[in-house]
C-alpha cells in the first residue's frame, strides 16, 4: 500500500494522532492472539516433554548435534552454523515460491500449501496429542483418533485458506494451533542452537523484506505488479477505528428499507367509527397496500434513474413487476450495479504465522529456563510488536515484524540470565532482604 499523501504542515498533527490510533488499534488487534499463542506455546513446551521428538527433530534439521563435554565457544559456533544452514532453506524456498508465482504456477504453489498445512494439523498436530495423552493417561483407540485428526486437519484447511461461510473467529483460532504446533516442534532444538536461530532470523527477516533484492520483498513486489492472490498463512484482524463511511448517496441521506412496508405504511379511519373511538380522538391503525407499496417503489425508482440512467426510465415498470416483494433485492442488486463501493484503505492488520511461530518458540525457549525469564520476554516482544506497529503506521508500507521484537527479547533473557538472577541470588546467599 503506498503512503497517503501529506497535507499542509498545519494538519500534521491531526494527521499524527490518526496515525497513533491506528497503530493503538492494531496493537490491541493482535495483543490477545500473539499472547495467547506465546503462553500456551511456553506451556506446551514445559509440560508435554518429549526427548525422543527432541532428538529426532535434531538430527533431521541440524548439521551439527551437541556433544558432551563440548565448549561453549564451540558450542555457539555450532549452533550459528545451524541456524544459517536453516535459514538457507528459509531463502531457498521463498525463491523458489517467487519462482513459481512469476511463471503462473500458482495452482501447485496452492496445492502444496493445501498438503503441507494438512500434514502440519493432522501429522504434527497428531504427535502433539499423542504426547499430551500419553501425560494424562488417557487410552483412546485409533480408528477415533485417526477420525478425529483427520476431520481437523481437513476443517482447518478450509478454515484458512477456503474462509467462506465460516466465522472469522474460526480461521483465527486456527492460525494460532498451526503457530502452537510448530513452535512447540522447533523449541526442541538445542539450547543455543534455538537462539541462534531467532537471531539470524531476526536480521534475516529485516534484509528479506527492506532490501531491493529480498526475497520477501521480491514476492511482495511481484504480487502487487502482477494483481494475482496468492494464499499464505496470514494472521488478519479487523482494526477498530473510530472512523465510520457515509451513507451511499442512493439512499438519499436515510436507511435503505429493509421491506416494503418500511416506506409504504398508511392510515386509514374505520369506516363507521364508534363514540368511543370519536372520544379517543383520531385512532389509527397501520395498512399495508400493495398497489400503493408499488407505485412508492415506482417514484423511488424514478428519481434514482433520472440521476443515473435516464435511458431505462422506460424499464421502470417491468423492473418493478420482476422485483415484486423483493425491494430489498432490487435496492442491492442497483447498488452493485450503478454506485460500486469507493475504494477505502484497509482496515485490517496482517501478520505472518512465522512471527508468531518465533516470537512463541524464543518464550518457549526462556519458559525452559525460568519462569520470571519467559514473563520478562513476553512483555519485550509485546513492546517490540507495538513499536513495529507504531512505525509501520508512520511509514505505511511493509515492515518485518521480527527484528525489534526478538532482539529485544533476546536482550531482556540474557540481562535477567547472565545478570539479574545472579545478582538476586547472590543477594539473598548474603541476607540482604531486597
Amino acid at each position: 500500500m503506498a503512503p497517503p499523501q501529506r497535507r499542509p504542515i498545519e494538519e500534521d498533527t491531526e494527521i499524527d494522532v490518526d496515525d497513533l490510533l491506528h497503530s493503538l488499534g492494531s496493537f490491541r488487534a493482535v495483543l490477545l492472539p500473539v499472547t495467547l499463542t506465546m503462553l500456551l506455546s511456553s506451556l506446551a513446551s514445559v509440560v508435554l516433554t518429549d526427548p525422543e521428538t527432541a532428538d529426532q527433530i535434531a538430527r533431521a534439521y541440524l548439521v551439527y548435534l551437541p556433544e558432551e563435554g563440548e565448549s561453549e565457544g564451540s558450542l555457539i559456533e555450532h549452533a550459528f552454523v545451524n541456524a544459517f544452514a536453516i535459514v538457507g532453506v528459509f531463502i531457498v524456498a521463498t525463491f523458489t515460491i517467487v519462482i513459481c508465482y512469476k511463471f503462473k504456477f500458482t495452482n501447485f504453489l496452492v496445492g502444496y500449501m493445501f498438503f503441507s498445512s494438512a500434514i502440519l494439523l493432522g501429522v504434527l498436530g497428531g504427535h502433539l496429542a499423542i504426547v499430551l495423552l500419553q501425560q494424562l493417561h488417557v487410552a483412546v483407540d485409533i480408528i477415533s483418533y485417526t477420525g478425529i485428526m483427520y476431520n481437523f486437519a481437513i476443517v482447518g484447511v478450509l478454515s484458512i485458506f477456503y474462509q467462506k461461510g465460516l466465522p472469522m473467529s474460526v480461521t483465527q483460532s486456527y492460525l494460532v494451533a498451526v503457530s502452537i504446533i510448530m513452535a512447540w516442534q522447533l523449541s526442541k532444538f538445542p539450547e543455543w542452537t534455538t537462539w541462534a536461530l531467532v537471531i539470524v532470523l531476526a536480521f534475516y527477516d529485516l534484509c528479506a523484506v527492506l532490501t531491493p533484492c529480498g526475497p520477501l520483498k521480491c514476492l511482495v513486489n511481484l504480487i502487487q505488479s502482477e494483481g494475482r492472490p496468492l494464499p499464505g498463512l496470514l494472521y488478519e484482524a479487523e482494526v477498530q477505528t473510530n472512523f465510520h463511511s457515509g451513507p451511499n448517496y442512493y439512499q438519499h441521506g436515510g436507511p435503505l428499507p429493509q421491506q416494503a412496508s418500511d416506506v409504504c405504511t398508511f392510515t386509514r379511519r374505520r369506516s363507521k367509527p364508534s363514540d368511543d373511538e370519536d372520544e379517543a380522538g383520531d385512532q389509527r391503525e397501520p395498512l399495508l397496500v400493495q398497489t400503493t407499496a408499488r407505485h412508492s417503489v415506482r417514484d423511488r425508482l424514478h428519481e434514482f434513474y433520472s440521476v443515473y440512467n435516464p435511458s431505462a426510465l422506460n424499464r421502470i415498470d417491468t423492473i418493478v413487476e420482476m422485483y415484486e416483494g423483493r425491494e430489498k433485492d432490487l435496492w442491492r442488486d442497483l447498488e452493485l450495479k450503478y454506485c460500486p463501493p469507493e475504494e477505502e484503505d484497509d482496515n485490517t492488520i496482517k501478520l505472518g504465522l512465522g512471527d508468531f511461530v518465533f516470537y512463541s518458540v524464543l518464550v518457549s525457549r526462556a519458559a525452559l529456563y525460568d519462569v520470571s525469564a519467559m514473563w520478562a520476554c513476553t512483555v519485550a516482544i509485546l513492546m517490540g510488536l507495538g513499536g513495529t506497529l507504531f512505525l509501520l503506521g508512520i511509514h505505511k508500507k511493509a515492515l518485518p515484524a521480527l527484528p525489534i521484537s526478538i532482539l529485544f527479547g533476546v536482550a531482556i533473557y540474557f540481562w535477567m540470565r547472565f545478570v539479574l538472577i545472579d545478582f538476586m541470588n547472590t543477594t539473598l546467599s548474603l541476607g540482604i532482604e531486597m
